[in-house]
């Protein structure tokens, strides 16, 4: 009872902060001279049959910005893979050389298991060299000329 009490208290300056926070409406109709421009900006656009943003299919492919994409790509698989994966092994009732065992028991063909071997592998490798080659522009080197930066994918 005595604990209600205190939980229930509620003091004079917190009765003034909730005045103030319910008298304060917010409109959200009214723009600004800038906002009016962008969104007559935006619908002339859209009038036009014009994306509002870039589209992928607006450049030409390159090979380097392909690869840098890949690259993102790849990170993310990893990450999200060893995510869920160190969630899995922490919550579920067996550990990773239990589940090595489990999957050998299927008896999958060698043509299947190194086929996956690759899948997993080749991201690994992927990511790693790129990395290297994304140092090495971090660092300058390799960039003196456009023939050098369009070769490196080519490693």
């Amino acid at each position: 009872m005595l604990m209600s009490r205190i939980l229930c208290r509620v003091t004079p300056r917190q009765v003034m902060t909730s005045r103030l926070i319910a008298s304060t409406l917010v409109r959200r109709d009214v723009k600004t001279p800038i906002q009016e421009w962008g969104w007559a900006y935006l619908q002339r656009q859209k009038a036009l049959g014009r994306p509002i943003s870039p589209h992928l299919t607006v450049y030409q492919p390159q090979l380097t910005w392909m690869v840098s994409g890949f690259h993102r790509v790849t990170g993310c698989a990893m990450a999200g893979t060893l995510l869920l994966g160190g969630i899995g092994f922490a919550l579920l009732p067996f550990n990773f050389t239990q589940f090595v065992e489990y999957i050998r028991s299927w008896n999958i063909p060698p043509i299947i298991t190194s086929a996956f071997k690759f899948v997993i592998a080749f991201p690994i490798i992927f990511h790693t060299l790129n990395g290297i080659r994304f140092i090495g522009f971090d660092l300058a080197k390799g960039v003196e000329n456009t023939k050098q930066v369009h070769a490196s994918p080519q490693f």
